[in-house]
């Protein structure tokens, strides 16, 4: 591995600063998983166990998860580990495409960590089976509103359970853009301000980066540009942003430079960006727009090959959804990773000031009621291609 390599994963780890899709894609590019770097821990609520417990992969007679690195991360797996003393088996993926390719080319894990506005594909591709939450200890936990996400029942079946969720939406410097600082003023429409132009961001995306433009114009379902006049408006408004913008973002690292450098006013940023950058000191904002922020959603799937294992398989499996689902396992990815979790009890492990950090409150609703939630952009080739030629100055 690389000096440079080796020296970002560890900043961004330290900092708080990469997310876990970043984290993997650098490991991913030279060969490693995240088990060759572990991951540095945060300010723990009084609450949270710090006890180091074995993380050793049980391998055969256990389940395989396939998952973003980060995940095998020994706090979601305490349940687990517990129970079998040794932690499930774990391979990676750097992105759900890929991890799509290959389960179509034949790769059969037991468990995948998607979010949901990839379950229709993934169901009508055949990769998703039942999910019993009678066998889940925590399933009465689990915050009612994000049960019933788009694409979680298929066939009549439960197919998927949530686990995590955070919002996208637009960070902004509050000393360098104090005419945005009152929250009547939040919106997206900040990212189209040509005072700032040369120092906008936006994620280069098509669920994180079309869809806000959708969203600022008003289209009335921003993930559905079947109508020619929705994709012509779309498109319309992101020529217009694009001699703005100072760079199309694929990392939340380098925008966070950017913001904490001045080199950008504001960026469109996951909510765990607002905590890297005031853990530096730094005056920002991370905005709930008018026009309202985009919720992301993401948990845990079965494959339906674990119930061609048997059922000590399928109730291992079980299990493992299980333990990702815990109080506990909530309460430290919200410290660690800055994202909110989909257990309530989570939220009382964990201290007012360090939920005010992560934009976060003991009542999740209070945001979630206030999110638009992701699900797949259609057309999704046509908009694929539309944004491409944007780019391109087309």
């Amino acid at each position: 591995m690389k000096n440079l390599d080796v020296n970002r994963i560890c900043d961004g780890i330290r900092g708080g600063k990469m997310s876990r899709r970043e984290i993997h894609q650098v490991l991913g590019a030279v060969g490693f998983g995240l088990a060759v770097v572990p991951l540095a821990r945060g300010a723990s609520a009084d609450e949270i166990s710090t006890e180091e417990i074995p993380a050793v992969p049980c391998g055969s007679g256990h389940p395989m998860t396939f998952t973003w690195s980060g995940y095998d991360e020994v706090n979601f797996h305490k349940q687990y580990i517990n129970e079998h003393g040794c932690a499930s088996n774990f391979t990676f993926w750097s992105d759900e495409e890929e991890a799509f390719a290959k389960m179509r080319a034949g790769f059969e894990p037991d468990i995948m960590a998607p979010c949901t506005y990839e379950l229709h594909r993934w169901y009508d591709a055949g990769l998703l089976a039942p999910i019993n939450t009678d066998m889940l200890t925590n399933w009465d936990q689990i915050i009612p509103t994000l049960k019933e996400v788009d694409g979680s029942i298929q066939g009549g079946n439960r197919v998927f359970v949530p686990m995590d969720w955070g919002q996208t939406s637009v960070t902004f410097r509050t000393d360098l853009a104090p005419e945005y600082v009152d929250v009547e003023n939040h919106t997206w429409g900040i990212l189209w301000d040509p005072k700032y132009a040369g120092r906008l961001s936006m994620i280069d995306s098509l669920i994180d980066g079309v869809a806000v433009a959708s969203i600022y114009g008003g289209i009335e379902d921003p993930y559905d540009l079947s109508d020619p006049a929705d994709m012509e408006k779309t498109a319309q408004l992101l020529r217009e942003q694009l001699p703005l913008l100072r760079y199309y973002s694929s990392t939340m690292s380098d925008v966070e430079q950017s913001l904490a450098s001045g080199e950008l006013v504001a960026a469109a940023t996951w909510n765990s960006s607002i905590v890297a950058l005031r853990n530096q000191g730094l005056p920002v904002m991370f905005m709930q727009p008018k026009e309202g922020a985009m919720t992301w959603v993401c948990g845990l799937v079965r494959h339906p090959s674990n119930d061609g294992r048997g059922e000590e398989m399928v109730e291992k499996a079980h299990q493992i959804l299980d333990s990702y689902l815990s109080a506990d396992a909530g309460a430290w990815e919200i410290i660690n990773y800055g994202y909110g979790h989909a257990n309530l009890g989570a939220y009382e492990k964990v201290t007012d000031e360090q939920l005010a950090e992560r934009g976060l409150s003991k009542n999740p609703d209070d945001l979630l009621s206030t999110g638009i939630f992701q699900v797949t952009m259609t057309p999704q080739q046509e908009i694929q291609i539309m944004f491409e030629e944007v780019k391109a100055g087309l």
